[in-house]
């Protein structure tokens, strides 16, 4: 079966980290909440995403996988040295 495609981008570590740094600053610095704001910042934003997805023209088309067209999805990070990490000599 197929499952839905996310038409949004994962909020990356540095955002959610600033987002989290934000919701610190603005309870006064409390200790021992670290996860607290973090949980919290990454789900701000991932609903942030997903509304502002939901906005865009076209972009409920509830297309799934195998509906979903091959050429969109970026190019996947290139590898140094060979696949399995052992070096050439």
């Amino acid at each position: 079966m197929a499952k839905s495609v996310k038409t949004y981008p994962e909020p990356t570590h540095d955002e959610i980290a600033a987002r989290a740094h934000s919701l610190y600053e603005k309870e006064g610095r409390p200790e021992g909440k670290a996860q607290e704001h973090w949980l919290k910042a990454e789900s701000q934003l991932l609903a942030e995403r997903k509304t502002q997805n939901a906005e865009k023209p076209g972009a409920a088309t509830g297309k799934t996988a195998q509906e979903s067209p091959k050429g969109n999805w970026p190019a996947p990070p290139r590898r140094q040295g060979l696949s399995n990490g052992i070096a050439r000599k």
